[in-house]
């Protein structure tokens, strides 16, 4: 009786069906992950605290006032949102100013950059140091009538360059200008329950421009 290998062979050509169905499937999706993995998108930067303690009227005394307290503390967070590449700061330099917009120089502070990787959250938490700040100007804003809705507006800018990793290599270097109003009242540290997104530092100007064009 002669062997019968149809059987044999119906199982090979439904594991090659299989397989090819498979391959079929997994290419599209490695092609558009290899297509992310050419994006080139900046940071996400915010402030998530900021605290002036000269301006913290529950630790202060109203009748000695002390304005040798002139140093803030911030917590800066960098987010890198993509999922496929690493980030490469350079030196992060921050700018701080007090007043309306456009505010006054008040000081400024210079961060060493670092290597980010890819979805990852990092924050730099420092102290800078502040000079031409009307701290008892400041103070009688913020604890005008008690009201912890009285306010003084800082901002932070942030200036920095950031290169994307792409596999082995380094993608062209994009400059980062992002800046943001931080609001804080008596208690000496920024209202709100959210983060202050710094958003990009071109559009503020357009906006002032604009606004002096009208005047």
């Amino acid at each position: 009786m002669p062997y019968d290998n149809d059987g044999g062979s119906n199982i090979w050509c439904a594991a090659v069906c299989e397989l090819t169905v498979r391959w079929l499937l997994l290419i599209p999706v490695l092609f558009i992950c290899f297509c992310l993995s050419f994006q080139n998108h900046k940071p996400l930067c915010h402030v998530v605290d900021f605290y002036a303690p000269a301006l913290d009227t529950y630790s202060i005394n109203n009748n000695n006032y002390n304005i040798n307290n002139t140093f803030v503390f911030f917590d800066l967070k960098l987010e890198n949102v993509m999922p496929f590449n690493g980030l490469l700061y350079g030196d992060l330099n921050l700018t701080f100013s007090y007043g309306d917009p456009p505010g006054r120089k008040i000081g400024s502070l210079g961060l060493p950059g670092f290597y980010q990787r890819m979805r990852k959250t990092a924050h730099r938490r420092d102290v800078a140091n502040t000079r031409g700040v009307p701290w008892a100007d400041a103070f009688a804003s913020v604890s005008k009538n008690g009201s912890s809705s009285s306010v003084v507006v800082f901002r932070v800018d942030l200036e920095t360059e950031v290169r994307s990793k792409c596999y082995f290599w380094y993608m062209k270097k994009q400059r980062v200008m992002v800046g943001g109003d931080v609001r804080v009242g008596n208690t000496g540290v920024q209202v709100g329950d959210v983060a202050v997104l710094l958003k990009s530092a071109a559009a503020r100007m357009r906006f002032h421009v604009s606004k002096i064009e009208t005047l």
